[in-house]
């Protein structure tokens, strides 16, 4: 009885399960024929070369990456744009002297005047700081610009203001490492203007002594303090120069101009992000266009063709454009801060310090050579 029961319960599971494998065999059939219905349906073939085939792209952080190139471009901008920078310094601090005794010169003229009087290892005086603090804000600003743009403001390619906004979020990080930096390069890059300047003094002195008739007992005594010993630069490296300034006035000497210099790098990195997305865009597609146009004349264009070489050699195109524009828009700034840094900061804490205020500054530029005087250096 037993084994005729179970029998009996495995043929009816047996059944049943056929049954059921039976049943969902006809249930596919029958949605695979539908389904091809459905593809082969003239509305649906209609609804579908309609719809647009649109792929979403996501974006990538990769921290490496940004690092390294950050850094590198830290290192090799800073030594390949040093010289420059050294002209351009001088030609801004001319600008907001109102000494007459500071001779006005051209971006080639002072070049070959350095080069002249002081040496080639002048050039690179000051290269210290620079070196090292542009590295760190280099890595900095491009490891928290693409965060900050793919994390926080979904910056998109092309003109897109929130692209400024993930670059400026940084500037305040920014200033605490370059406002030392700036300040020390600027010193050094001025300490041997001081020799030049007693020149001209010296010389504007021979000058007065000639047109006065003065006696010859006291021309002879002004000839003799003429004669003395050339004034030399009071620093010999930027550690020196660093710790000099400490010793006498304490830490804080160092950031001297240091919210004029933050507002500069919030400015000009918001401006440089802003156009490096949107100038990588329009030089992409510029690209693309010339090389379909060649591509047309000759008779060898195929819309399969690979375009990701535009979008790679648009990258370096649009970082020269948009250096060159974010320099020329905050410029002004740049000038205003290296009149405030480039004051004469005597070494000994018994010599008071007259410092001169960021808007002073550029009321006494404005005052000695108008507008042009915020772009004095411009060129370099």
């Amino acid at each position: 009885e037993r084994v005729g029961l179970l029998e009996s319960i495995n043929t009816t599971g047996r059944t049943t399960m056929a049954d059921s494998t039976t049943s969902s065999t006809s249930s596919a059939a029958t949605d695979d024929v539908q389904r091809r219905l459905t593809l082969k349906s003239p509305l649906h073939l209609q609804n579908t070369a309609a719809a647009p085939q649109t792929t979403t792209k996501p974006m990538t952080f990769h921290l490496g990456e940004e690092v390294i190139g950050g850094f590198a471009a830290g290192v090799v901008g800073t030594l390949l744009g040093f010289p420059l920078d050294l002209v351009k310094t001088r030609m801004q601090t001319q600008a907001s002297s109102s000494s007459s005794s500071v001779k006005q010169r051209g971006p080639m003229s002072l070049l070959s005047h350095i080069l002249r009087t002081e040496g080639l290892a002048s050039m690179y005086k000051g290269v210290g700081p620079p070196l090292v603090s542009l590295s760190i804000v280099n890595t900095l600003s491009f490891t928290s610009y693409s965060y900050f743009r793919q994390h926080l403001f979904h910056g998109q390619d092309g003109w897109d203001y929130n692209n400024a906004l993930a670059g400026m979020l940084g500037a305040p990080i920014f200033g605490l490492v370059t406002t030392p930096e700036n300040f020390l390069k600027t010193q050094m890059q001025l300490d041997n203007v001081q020799v030049e300047r007693e020149k001209a003094k010296q010389k504007q002195l021979q000058q007065s002594i000639l047109k006065q008739n003065l006696s010859a007992v006291e021309s002879n005594i002004q000839k003799q303090s003429l004669q003395q010993p050339k004034p030399e630069g009071r620093f010999t490296s930027s550690f020196q120069c660093a710790r000099a300034l400490v010793s006498s006035h304490g830490a804080t000497i160092l950031y001297t101009g240091h919210v004029i210099n933050t507002i500069r790098e919030a400015a000009f990195v918001g401006a440089y992000f802003y156009c490096y997305e949107g100038y990588k865009c329009e030089f992409a597609k510029l690209l693309l266009e010339g090389d379909r146009l060649l591509a047309s004349m000759s008779g060898s264009y195929s819309s399969n063709s690979d375009s990701s070489w535009a979008t790679s050699l648009a990258v370096p195109i649009a970082g020269g454009f948009s250096g060159a524009t974010s320099w020329f828009l905050t410029f002004p700034m740049d000038c205003v801060r290296a009149g405030v840094q480039g004051q004469l900061i005597p070494t000994t804490s018994s010599t008071p310090i007259q410092k001169q205020g960021a808007l002073e500054t550029f009321t006494q530029l404005l005052k000695n050579k108008g507008l042009t005087g915020l772009y004095a250096g411009v060129a370099p």
